[in-house]
């Protein structure tokens, strides 16, 4: 299983426009939720409601490691712990919920048992590539998939 810890390797990625992984619970994205513009091209192909705002390019300069880039853009995403602005980046990243956005939504992540503790009852999380990620939808039925491929299963025909 590659549980890698950086988000972008080559000039390959996992998070590009053939798959919605979900969003990483990202502390360290303290003001801003970001995410690249392949995986929002993948959300947008599962969810037709969701469109870039162009209206909003620029507002937000994001750094990793000594490299920048700005916005192309945002898009809100109902997500289960709530509505959440994501600024789009021209970069190979999973979507990212900030800190800022987790305080303004009045949620926290307890990592020892993976969930969200939201004001609504509690949000599972799933532990991928390093990294917490909310799950829903497709983007769970993505990690299911997945995983088969990653893990062997142990199971009889009999107990499935």
């Amino acid at each position: 299983m590659d549980d890698t810890n950086t988000f972008t390797t080559g000039s390959t990625s996992r998070y590009d426009s053939h798959y919605f992984y979900g969003v990483v619970i990202d502390t360290r994205a303290s003001k801003y939720s970001t995410a690249g513009y392949g995986q929002f091209q993948a959300l947008q192909r599962t969810d037709g409601n969701v469109e870039l705002d162009q209206t909003t390019k620029g507002i937000v300069t994001v750094q990793f490691g000594i490299s920048t880039t700005s916005s192309i853009g945002s898009t809100k995403v109902k997500t289960l712990i709530g509505q959440v602005e994501f600024h789009i980046i021209m970069a190979k990243t999973p979507f990212l919920l900030s800190l800022a956005d987790m305080d303004k939504l009045g949620v926290y992540f307890n990592n020892l048992s993976n969930i969200v503790i939201t004001p609504k009852g509690d949000i599972p999380v799933v532990r991928r590539f390093g990294h917490s990620f909310l799950l829903w939808n497709t983007s769970l039925q993505s990690f299911i998939t997945e995983s088969f491929k990653c893990n062997p299963c142990f199971l009889t025909n009999v107990e499935l």
